[in-house]
């Protein structure tokens, strides 16, 4: 798992360095996804954010995280050999995508769900990949189902950390039904 980390704003990362890759290896561990794979996470401020949002989303409003496929549009399969370990070309490396984070949104949103900054940050990773491994939250069962995974990653990160998997929650179950109201605003 290659991870590219850039904050060219020198924003506050939330997390140790080594925890983006542990975190990011976590989620395709959990997936059963065993071929090379590299990721950019990218920091930027609440302005640039919110500007990426308005672009993408046509949600004029910062959010936390956005992620944007590369080699596998959103559409990838841990069944899929053609992506994971294709025997033609096994030294091959998956560029998924980039993960943009906004540390501001997320720090500021942490407490609102009991969590701390790290904490929201982790799930916020997790998250951003799971989105460009195919998962998405828009409907009902699929939003519970991420949820589900994100959980599942994040007790193993927490136990490999040394703390307790089962002290480990997280907010409510995510979904979109706001865009709506956030789009008139």
């Amino acid at each position: 798992m290659g991870v590219l980390l850039s904050n060219d704003a020198g924003l506050p990362l939330l997390l140790a360095e080594e925890e983006f890759e542990q975190a990011l290896a976590a989620v395709l561990d959990e997936e059963g996804i065993a071929g090379a794979a590299e990721v950019s996470v990218t920091y930027v401020d609440d302005a640039e954010m919110r500007a990426l949002n308005r672009t993408w989303r046509g949600i004029d409003a910062p959010t936390d995280v956005l992620s944007f496929g590369c080699d596998l549009d959103g559409a990838a399969d841990a069944d899929d050999d053609a992506v994971w370990g294709a025997p033609a070309d096994e030294d091959a490396v998956i560029e998924l995508g980039d993960i943009v984070l906004a540390p501001g949104v997320i720090a500021a949103q942490a407490p609102d769900f009991g969590s701390t900054p790290a904490e929201e940050c982790r799930l916020m990773l997790v998250h951003g990949l799971l989105h460009l491994l195919g998962y998405d939250h828009m409907e009902e069962d699929d939003a519970v189902e991420m949820e589900r995974r994100e959980l599942a990653v994040l007790r193993a990160l927490a136990t490999a950390r040394g703390d307790d998997p089962d002290a480990v929650e997280i907010g409510p179950v995510t979904r979109h039904r706001d865009d709506d109201a956030r789009r008139r605003a």
